[in-house]
C-alpha cells in the first residue's frame, strides 16, 4: 500500500511538472495589458536603459543594459508587470537584437577579429599555479 502511493504521489508530481513547463507564455487577453510606456518605467525604475521592448510569447520582452553596464533581457507578466524571468547577456556571447553595429575589435585588413594571444606556456611544468609552487 505504502509503496502504491508513493507511485501515485511521484506520478501527480510529473504530470503537473510537466505541464507547468510546457506552459511558459503569457496566457493574458491583450485588452488587459500595461501600455509599453509603463514596460518602460518599470524597467527604468529597477535601472535598466532601455533598448527595444518586444513582445514574445504573449510577454514583454526588455531588452537593454543593467547600471552596473551589462546587457540585460527581462521577460515581463503584460498585465501586472510582474518580472518573470532576468537574463544577463555577455556582449561577446550574443549581440543585442536592436544593434546595427559590430563594434568588436577587428583585424588589420578589418576582415574580422583580432585573434586572441596564444597562452603562455610555463618554463617548467613542475613549477606552476596548478602545483601550489611558484618558484
Amino acid at each position: 500500500m505504502r509503496r502504491m502511493l508513493m507511485l501515485l504521489m511521484l506520478g501527480t508530481g510529473l504530470a503537473a511538472g510537466t505541464a507547468a513547463l510546457a506552459d511558459d507564455d503569457c496566457d493574458r487577453p491583450m485588452r488587459d495589458w500595461q501600455p509599453r510606456e509603463a514596460v518602460a518605467r518599470k524597467a527604468r525604475d529597477i535601472g535598466v536603459t532601455v533598448r527595444r521592448i518586444r513582445t514574445d510569447d504573449g510577454c514583454y520582452k526588455v531588452y537593454g543594459r543593467a547600471a552596473d553596464g551589462r546587457a540585460v533581457e527581462i521577460e515581463m507578466d503584460p498585465v501586472t508587470l510582474e518580472i518573470l524571468e532576468t537574463e544577463y547577456r555577455h556582449d561577446k556571447d550574443r549581440r543585442h537584437p536592436d544593434s546595427d553595429e559590430d563594434d568588436r575589435p577587428r583585424g588589420e585588413d578589418g576582415g574580422g577579429p583580432v585573434p586572441a594571444p596564444p597562452a603562455a606556456q610555463p618554463a617548467n611544468p613542475l613549477i606552476g599555479p596548478a602545483t601550489g609552487r611558484t618558484n
